[in-house]
């Protein structure tokens, strides 16, 4: 194949691709997002897509503009890598080959598409080893930001089990790659660019980094996510907060315990049936879900939150009128945190403001509440209500704006003079086109004459093939149809001009208009992300009081004793399938061990496990299921159970091995 001989198209193609090697170039032609070579057998082979060739020398697969995000999240999820190629003219005014120009890379780790994502985090990971391992994990979908530092690959293995990023990316030479592998799906490897530059990245992008002591390998991970994030976002700046944790200020909970205490996934499937999250997770907002995620991951160290948050749980548990009402408007809030980073990163549409709109709206609601507790005293004080910000979009969108930012239809009548003067014309012109069509009709004589518009022949004149001899000899001929002809005059092409032109105006001022809404909107930012996390905290708060409520758990006691005294414990998972048998446990500091013996299918393993998810329940501020519980705080716990059992359908190590 001679360079000569491609199209000017096709030379563009294979410039572009030249830079995107490892993804699958979706490049636009018209209405369709058309992939070539070896990206097309891929498509073809991944989506079930019919390939065709063009000219007989260039396999080729398409998918349509408007549906294009179902076929990349197939991609997406098989561990693709997907380049979006834009045409960033209008084809109508393009002289000779449309430019176009690749907008966005998408990755699993660097989704902010609603239509892509799902309720949980989508995080992206990044590691970085010199003497220790530095992490960083950075969800861009909602603006979450961390890092830490580990000592071993199995403290990062926990770290993995708890976060469960759906990508990694790891410096070119990363020596653990293979075994990374082994509990990441997607691992990518960057070159030393990503490196180079950390701080500076980070001064750029984090207002907090000063104020935060970083060691040199967090400092190299964050750097890498954030340039990995601004390149697949084409975004040349960004801000965002990080959070730097240490474990030891949270329970430590390896990769082996998480496993056999079936916290996140069980053992026999990897799914949440029957799993701890599976009990607790009757959250009302996706924020809330994704918070509860990371208490469990984290139970608390410091006895005086632990309470403060058992307090706020006890108080919702005794006010049930008011946890009802509470959770009721909790149901009305959107996914807040999605829709502040489109905003952000300028990815936000008319129907996005709207929802913002709407959920503050509900914050006005929940700060009313009278609470006594210190916990949702604080959450309510702290609440910012934005009522200005709530009237300017009230003011600008109308209630149900179209999704396409381009269709027009979104800024409503009365915040703009301008537009509302080229809306005023416009509707003169179409008028106009009303009364034309009707005084067509009386002088012609034909009374089925209608006056109609598309966008490839413009308006025209609709006369049926019945009433052709009652045509005027000015009419032009414009489209021949089955049964019906239609024309035009040179009064109605006029017409068409200024209408035309006149809509084009509008639709490109309502845009501006909402560009710089958006731009408005994106300065509040920072409150918005901060009054979301205090509605996902109060979601959560509420959920526990809810689901005590409805399992009949008890509030426990927690000191910094050595003691775990628990009456008619319960395991909150198992007693959901079967009749439990509940028991006592009695830990104290002159007796720390217990030996428990019995019969296969007798429930030893149940009870270790139910003791562990009592604790971890009690220091993320739970209620447990007991009759009577007083908490030691515990600092790290260590689970080693041999065999896979099935214990939430009464299935024993033993059952299974025999099974």
């Amino acid at each position: 194949m001679g360079e000569a001989k491609l199209t000017p198209m096709m030379e563009q193609y294979y410039r572009i691709k030249e830079k995107y090697k490892d993804a699958l170039l979706f490049f636009r032609v018209g209405d369709f997002y058309e992939l070539f070579d070896e990206d097309a057998k891929v498509a073809s082979q991944e989506l079930g897509i019919v390939l065709t060739s063009r000219d007989k020398k260039h396999p080729m697969a398409g998918v349509p503009h408007h549906s294009v995000y179902p076929y990349i999240k197939r991609l997406i999820e098989k561990g693709y890598k997907v380049a979006i190629c834009e045409q960033v003219e209008d084809p109508s005014k393009a002289r000779g080959l449309v430019r176009r120009e690749v907008v966005r890379v998408i990755t699993p780790g660097t989704l902010i598409e609603e239509e892509l994502l799902t309720g949980e985090n989508n995080y992206l990971m990044s590691i970085y080893k010199d003497r220790i391992y530095g992490i960083a994990l950075i969800d861009v979908s909602t603006g979450d930001f961390f890092t830490t530092s580990l000592e071993s690959f199995n403290d990062l293995i926990a770290e993995l089990m708890k976060f469960n990023p759906v990508e990694c990316i790891v410096p070119e030479g990363f020596d653990e790659i293979e075994e990374l592998r082994k509990n990441v799906k997607i691992v990518n490897t960057l070159g030393d660019e990503y490196y180079r530059n950390s701080i500076e990245i980070l001064r750029e992008c984090v207002p907090n980094f000063e104020e935060i002591d970083l060691e040199e390998e967090c400092i190299k991970a964050c750097g890498s996510a954030l340039k990995y994030v601004r390149d697949s976002l084409f975004i040349k700046s960004m801000v965002i907060k990080l959070q730097k944790y240490e474990s030891r200020d949270y329970m430590l909970l390896d990769s082996t315990t998480l496993k056999n205490l079936e916290i996140f996934r069980n053992l026999i499937d990897g799914s949440r049936r029957g799993t701890l999250i599976e009990v607790l997770d009757k959250t009302c907002t996706a924020m809330g879900s994704r918070l509860l995620r990371r208490w469990i991951q984290r139970p608390l160290l410091n006895v005086d939150e632990i309470e403060k948050r058992l307090e706020a749980v006890e108080e919702l548990f005794e006010k049930s009128f008011l946890r009802r009402n509470l959770r009721e408007i909790l149901k009305d809030v959107y996914d807040l945190e999605r829709i502040v980073s489109r905003v952000e990163y300028g990815r936000a549409n008319a129907r996005d403001l709207v929802a913002l709109k709407n959920s503050l709206k509900c914050f006005e609601r929940i700060k009313s509440f009278s609470f006594n507790s210190r916990k949702l005293r604080e959450i309510t004080q702290g609440l910012k209500t934005l009522r200005e910000l709530v009237e300017l979009i009230e003011s600008a969108i109308v209630d149900d704006p179209p999704v396409n930012l381009r269709d027009g239809g979104i800024i409503r009548e009365g915040y703009s003079r301008e537009l509302d003067d080229l809306r005023r014309i416009k509707e003169e012109h179409e008028k106009f086109i009303r009364d034309f069509e009707e005084r067509e009709r009386r002088k012609t004589g034909i009374e089925k004459l209608k006056v109609g518009y598309n966008t490839v022949f413009g308006y025209y004149i609709e006369v049926p093939k019945s009433k052709l001899a009652l045509v005027p000899r000015y009419y032009k001929r414009k489209q021949t149809l089955v049964n019906v002809e239609r024309f035009t005059v040179p009064e109605l092409e006029e017409r068409e001009e200024k209408i035309l032109a006149c809509d084009e105006k509008i639709r490109s001022l309502e845009y501006e208009l909402f560009e710089d809404l958006r731009k408005r909107v994106a300065e509040r930012v920072e409150e918005i992300r901060e009054s979301s996390n205090m509605i996902a905290e109060l979601d959560v708060l509420s959920t526990f009081a809810e689901v005590s409520v409805l399992y009949n758990y008890v509030k426990p006691k927690v000191n910094n004793r050595y003691d775990i005294i628990v009456r008619d414990g319960r395991h909150p998972t198992v007693e959901l399938t079967t009749k439990f048998v509940p028991n006592d446990v009695k830990l104290t500091k002159d007796s720390r061990i217990l030996i428990i013996t019995g019969p296969n299918m007798a429930g030893k393993s149940t009870y270790l496990r139910m003791t562990a998810l009592i604790t971890i329940m009690a220091q993320i501020g739970c209620f447990v299921p007991s009759s009577y519980a007083v908490i030691g705080v515990v600092d790290k716990i260590f689970t080693r159970i041999g065999a896979v059992d099935d214990i939430t359908r009464g299935y024993s190590s033993f059952m299974i091995e025999m099974r």
